[in-house]
């Protein structure tokens, strides 16, 4: 990826249910697309319609823009599309022609307004002769475009477009109505830095710089908005295991929250960068330099759905002790029952109700004593109390949280006999999903949510088995 994030006018500026805290189990598994190549890039992947759209810079015998003037050639990005053909095969990519692709660098693209509209990165001048590489100014910027009648047409320059520094990776809700994207102008907390703007009333607002808790020292960019608000990007910066490192933060109550890894096996001590993700956060795709040239990977979650999911049950060190067959009729004068609960507690009388701190074994004793001198005349009755808790998955959470306050949910008290723990799977109620069994989860919204813990066993006699309960969290306002 040695031709991104130079600021050389041919070349295109480069640069995540609930982040879970244990990742002994991968949350996703990887696949690198087969219509990627070894010689060319692909990456910058976008989802359109029914298909895939991406960046490369592979020979485009169409348009004939895979190499510039400039004494160190660069092989130019164009834009392409793909789709499968069935579960398993892809169709062989086909560059968007008609108007988007011209003979200088296009994407990456996010398209919006259910596919009619699309916003991209191109060089400023695109439309002149090719000799315009060398022409001073000549960086990226944004440009809109709609759909009509097959072809993409009425492309505009975005107001903010400059000729001293780069505009790039724009993506967009899709309402069209805010948009992100990537930009090293002056001012900002590194070279590239991540920058919001929104559209009223015919216009774009003044770009606003994200902040300090999204960008760093270095670079941020690739930026992607997710349906539920959450923003995943690409940075060399915070906790980076080497190169571009994927990381996704969510806004709350007018800030953004501290960037948190992807972790493996999305991210590597390679360039990780340009992933999209589903509506439900189960799948998408991604881009990375692991395999020497920059490919599109797919990925999908392990976490399987919830089943049979009942509610927790509160664990009851409380009970009730009594003999049949006595009456208080049947010791006279001082004498009285007693029973002695093991545990240091005694309680007189025939029947007593008592509840115990912690699990164990406990030896109960009914004793008849003298009640003046507290003396033992003789055992009435003797038993073992086993006290334990119920078998079943054990959510461990407070009952109430904050907006924005990170919440610490465990599984580690969890009781299941003859059940060898192979899984911890988690739904937070929220539309993200966990694993592992420790977990940090924010909540942004008011509400009560239900808390879901699936395990799964390892591989025995009668398969996998699965077992799941719910715990409910109030979340209210700070």
């Amino acid at each position: 990826m040695n031709y991104q994030l130079k600021l050389y006018i041919f070349v295109l500026a480069a640069i995540f249910f609930a982040g879970a805290n244990s990742f002994a189990q991968p949350q996703f598994t990887i696949d690198r697309l087969p219509f990627n190549t070894l010689e060319y890039d692909e990456f910058s992947p976008a989802y359109f319609k029914d298909s895939l759209a991406f960046c490369s810079n592979r020979k485009n015998d169409v348009l004939i823009s895979y190499s510039d003037t400039s004494d160190k050639a660069q092989k130019l990005i164009d834009l392409y599309f793909t789709s499968m053909k069935d579960s398993r095969k892809w169709r062989i990519p086909q560059p968007f022609s008609n108007g988007l692709n011209t003979l200088f660098n296009e994407g990456p693209l996010s398209f919006y307004n259910n596919g009619s509209n699309v916003v991209f990165s191109r060089n400023i001048y695109s439309l002149k002769k090719f000799g315009n590489y060398s022409k001073p100014g000549n960086l990226m910027g944004i440009f809109f475009a709609e759909y009509e009648n097959g072809f993409w047409t009425n492309i505009k320059p975005f107001a903010f477009n400059a000729e001293t520094y780069n505009i790039m990776h724009p993506t967009i809700t899709e309402d069209g109505k805010t948009m992100y994207f990537a930009s090293d102008m002056p001012g900002g907390f590194g070279g590239f830095d991540l920058y919001v703007t929104h559209y009223s009333y015919g216009h774009w607002s003044k770009p606003e710089n994200l902040g300090p808790n999204i960008n760093s020292e270095k670079n941020e960019a690739f930026p992607f908005i997710h349906s539920s608000g959450r923003l995943f990007f690409a940075s060399k910066g915070w906790n980076s295991k080497g190169g571009y490192d994927i990381f996704f933060s969510q806004e709350f109550d007018g800030k953004w929250l501290t960037p948190q890894n992807m972790k493996e096996p999305i991210n590597s001590v390679y360039d990780d960068f340009g992933l999209i993700i589903d509506e439900y956060m189960q799948s998408g795709y991604f881009s990375s330099n692991r395999n020497k040239s920059d490919d599109i990977y797919s990925f999908k979650s392990v976490i399987s759905e919830f089943e049979n999911c009942k509610p927790q049950q509160k664990n009851n060190f409380c009970y009730i002790f009594y003999e049949n067959g006595t009456s208080e009729g049947d010791v006279k004068g001082s004498m009285r029952y007693e029973w002695d609960l093991g545990d240091g507690n005694k309680i007189r009388g025939l029947e007593a109700e008592h509840c115990y701190a912690k699990t164990g074994k406990y030896i109960v004793k009914l004793n008849v004593i003298d009640s003046l001198t507290g003396e033992v005349y003789f055992n009435q009755a003797q038993y073992e109390q086993i006290v334990e808790e119920i078998e079943q998955p054990f959510i461990t959470l407070p009952d109430i949280s904050a907006e924005g306050q990170p919440v610490k949910i465990d599984a580690k008290k969890t009781n299941m006999k003859n059940f060898r723990v192979a899984k911890y799977y988690w739904d937070f109620g929220d539309s993200y999903k966990g694993i592992g069994d420790e977990v940090t989860h924010t909540f942004y919204q008011e509400g009560v949510y239900d808390v879901k813990l699936q395990l799964e066993s390892t591989q025995g006699r009668n398969g996998i088995r699965k077992v799941c309960v719910y715990k409910s969290i109030a979340v209210k306002k700070q």
